[in-house]
């Protein structure tokens, strides 16, 4: 399955504290374990596998909010981590409670995650197969903005254009796999085989939020302090 990318890099951070940590204490086994297991693409216990999932138009809003608090969650957590970063490397006697430091806030975390999907009213299943669909979309759509294949087509077309017809038909197989390329961004075929036409469209009616989710995820990981 794939990795959720917005939640990668804490995702990776957290499994390697809690390898240290199975099986000690009363948190073992319990929701905040599970849900950095399932992050990583384990089922939930009683989840639906790999079965059709119908994103209706409230579990997309409901999610949209889950995320909006998640992003205040994670960007608290590398904040406090990245001011961690210097006792971390000086070596001194502080460096072992700025570790305890660090794991109470990962703890903070996973309450805080168990917290904020209660509030939104989703279970951790849903939260994971409608970030499926969202981070296909949202992904695909981005790239396309990126790599700006719809003014690189327009420029394209333009010299065609003022081409004597000879050199124009020697252009044409790359203006046309320029248009297919803009028409993938622009449809989103694959995502659409994936998960159905229904799932791709209601995730696109909220697609000026969920970008901006995704924008501010990444400057939270780069540490840009909003």
């Amino acid at each position: 399955m794939r990795k959720l990318w917005w939640w990668l890099p804490v995702v990776v951070m957290l499994s390697a504290c809690r390898k240290d940590t199975v099986g000690e204490g009363p948190e073992a086994g319990t929701e905040g374990g599970e849900t950095v297991a399932r992050l990583e693409g384990e089922a939930a216990p009683g989840a639906e596998g790999d079965g059709p999932y119908t994103v209706t138009k409230a579990k997309l809003d409901a999610y949209v909010g889950y995320q909006r608090k998640m992003l205040e969650v994670y960007g608290s957590l590398m904040r406090g981590l990245q001011d961690m970063g210097p006792l971390m490397d000086a070596g001194t006697p502080q460096a072992l409670e700025a570790a305890r430091s660090g794991l109470k806030l990962i703890e903070r975390k996973a309450q805080a995650e168990t917290d904020a999907r209660t509030a939104a009213g989703l279970t951790t299943d849903e939260v994971n197969r409608i970030a499926e669909v969202v981070t296909s979309v949202i992904s695909q759509r981005q790239m396309g903005r990126t790599l700006q294949y719809e003014e690189e087509l327009k420029k394209l077309e333009a010299l065609q254009a003022r081409m004597p017809a000879e050199q124009q038909q020697e252009l044409a197989p790359q203006v046309e796999s320029m248009r297919r390329e803009v028409e993938a961004f622009q449809k989103l075929p694959e995502a659409r085989r994936e998960f159905g036409d229904a799932n791709v469209d209601v995730v696109l009616t909220r697609e000026a939020d969920l970008t901006k989710n995704y924008q501010d995820m990444l400057k939270a990981f780069a540490g840009v302090r909003r």
